[in-house]
């Protein structure tokens, strides 16, 4: 398989930040090499501060992995979800650059179609909605949120180590997919209102929802569902926007077009469901971003990653036991420090949503003594020479490429925290928490 294979979900991201951004009104800019920040008009008009949803989810789970999820999706997911949002009035500056979006809070409840093995998804979250196209009557939103699931029926590892059947042979007995109760759950989609009185709208939303512990417990297949919804949205109230004087913030200020970023960050994985042990993970990302516009930057990085779970695996027969891991994913034969350093440069695409910034990175790896370890195979064979890009399969190795997921709070103008997902496409190899310093 090759890698291109998957790379879709990236795209996507890339694009809907992107078009999220650039869908707005344009914006000026200075010669200075500054942005300058004009207003935009829309005082005079009324908003609904708050709005009620209500909604109808079914949805699909895509059977990424063959030996762990395909023997899971027994049918649809299906549930309902409710919603509280905030309608934005105009009053800071992000509520402009966004054309007056939508904040919301939402809980939500899906049976995952095979309530023996896995159970109900209970999941939490903020997501907003920020309008493409906004009429009195007709609103088309980019959704992007997240949030934690709470899976009532998670893996029950005990009883997965002492079964002595293989893995592939007791997939479909064992929830592999969540290994614990929590799970983080990243969301991206679209959704359509459309008016039918003045206080109600029909609401329709597509969404792909993400749920996955990040390796901080084992097993962690994780679920990619595709969710269609459908409801009411109900707004018992509109008022008049504020007056002009009280939308003037800032106006004057100026934004650099180019900036930096240093960011040390760290977290915890957990290897493998039969290993009780933990492995420190931490990297360091410098990166140079140019502001396209008030809302959207683009950036080049150069990232250092440490990965500890790369350490000697028990061969199938026995033959060489080891206190480390039971993982026959990479082989490696020695605890060397240099096998937990990875290497390598990205791409990195931003929103700009005031102090909050939630960006997509795709990276390439220039250094990289992984990629001559796996698959474990071919590996153990001697087979080893591989060049920066080449063919590979996601369920035997990493591959050449990388990705984050992140968001960014800007605590001051110079120091910032940040929260990330590292992935191998679809599969997350750690979360990690960090703090950064911006010039």
């Amino acid at each position: 398989m090759i890698t291109c294979k998957k790379t879709w979900f990236a795209v996507f991201l890339s694009t809907a930040f992107a078009f999220a951004a650039f869908a707005q009104k344009p914006q000026d800019y200075a010669s200075s090499g500054f942005l300058t920040e004009p207003d935009l008009a829309f005082y005079g008009k009324t908003y609904a501060p708050y709005k009620i949803k209500a909604q109808f989810v079914g949805g699909w789970i895509y059977p990424h992995d063959k030996n762990t999820i395909t023997p899971l999706v027994n049918g649809p997911a299906l549930g309902a979800e409710i919603a509280f949002e905030w309608g934005m009035d105009g009053s800071k500056r992000w509520h402009r650059d966004y054309n007056l979006p939508d904040v919301g809070v939402m809980m939500q409840i899906l049976d995952l179609g095979n309530p023996a093995i896995t159970g109900q998804m209970i999941s939490l979250g903020t997501y907003i909605n920020l309008p493409m196209v906004k009429t009195d009557i007709v609103s088309f939103n980019i959704k992007i949120g997240g949030g934690a699931g709470f899976s009532t029926k998670p893996c029950d590892v005990q009883a997965a180590i002492a079964d002595p059947r293989s893995i592939n042979d007791k997939a479909g007995d064992y929830n592999f997919a969540i290994g614990s109760v929590f799970s983080f759950n990243p969301t991206a989609g679209a959704n359509l209102e459309i008016k039918v009185h003045p206080n109600i709208s029909l609401a329709f939303d597509v969404a792909y929802n993400h749920f996955s512990n990040a390796s901080l417990a084992q097993p962690n297949s994780g679920l990619n569902l595709f969710d269609g919804h459908v409801g009411l949205k109900y707004m018992p109230v509109r008022k008049q926007l504020p007056p002009r004087t009280a939308m003037q913030d800032s106006i004057s200020t100026k934004l650099k077009r180019w900036s930096g970023e240093v960011i040390l960050s760290g977290g915890a994985k957990k290897l493998y469901y039969q290993d009780s042990r933990y492995f420190g993970c931490a990297s360091l990302n410098v990166g140079g971003y140019y502001r396209t516009c008030r809302q959207h930057r683009v950036g080049l990085g150069l990232d250092l990653f440490y990965d500890g779970a790369y350490v000697p695996t028990a061969d199938p027969d026995g033959s060489r036991n080891t206190e480390f891991t039971k993982f026959a994913r990479t082989y490696t034969t020695e605890n060397l420090f240099a096998n937990k350093l990875r290497f390598g440069i990205n791409i990195a695409n931003d929103l700009i949503i005031g102090r909050l910034m939630i960006g997509f990175q795709f990276g390439i790896y220039l250094y990289d003594p992984v990629k001559n370890m796996e698959p474990y195979d071919k590996a153990k064979a001697g087979e080893t020479d591989k060049g920066i890009f080449y063919a590979y399969d996601i369920q035997d190795e990493d591959g050449w490429n990388y990705f984050r997921i992140l968001c960014k709070y800007y605590i001051t103008g110079h120091f910032l925290a940040n929260l990330s997902f590292k992935t191998h496409l679809q599969k997350v190899e750690f979360v990690e928490f960090g703090l950064g310093y911006a010039f």
